[in-house]
């Protein structure tokens, strides 16, 4: 969702620019026809972008199983859960992806799903570059 929402309004923007120069090469500057075109146009992006987060609207719930508090393992065979309500192990070959966020690290197991691993559970630096060496040395098997 983040970059694709990114992608949609730098792409709104750059609509709305050329829709302008287009009703002002056509028009010249005319008052009504500018104000006309950008209450059309921002109503319209406002619309998509409602649906959009409407389509979104089906979210985990705080207390459900997918954000419950989980432990993990992690070694170079599989990545070992456990949470309130599940456990069980992952293969490092179901890791499509590893990202880096600014408070977290993003194990993806598909292109929207991933397993989220917060810093603020990493006692130093030291031990965050381990885990990433981990993750690195195990996804590119």
């Amino acid at each position: 969702m983040k970059n694709g929402f990114r992608k949609s309004i730098i792409l709104y923007c750059i609509a709305f620019i050329i829709i302008q120069l287009y009703f002002l090469i056509n028009y010249g500057i005319n008052l009504f026809a500018i104000i006309f075109s950008t209450v059309i146009f921002w109503l319209t992006c406002f619309l998509l972008i409602y649906f959009r987060l409407k389509s979104t609207k089906k979210i985990a719930l705080k207390d459900g199983s997918f954000l419950s508090k989980t432990e993990y393992e992690f070694s170079d065979d599989k990545i070992l859960y456990n949470s309130e309500n599940s456990q069980g192990a992952v293969n490092w070959a179901t890791v499509k992806k590893f990202e880096e966020g600014k408070n977290a690290f993003y194990l993806y197991i598909d292109s929207i799903v991933a397993y989220v691993i917060p810093k603020r559970y990493f006692n130093n630096e030291a031990e965050m570059i381990a885990f990433q060496s981990l993750v690195n040395r195990n996804i590119q098997k």
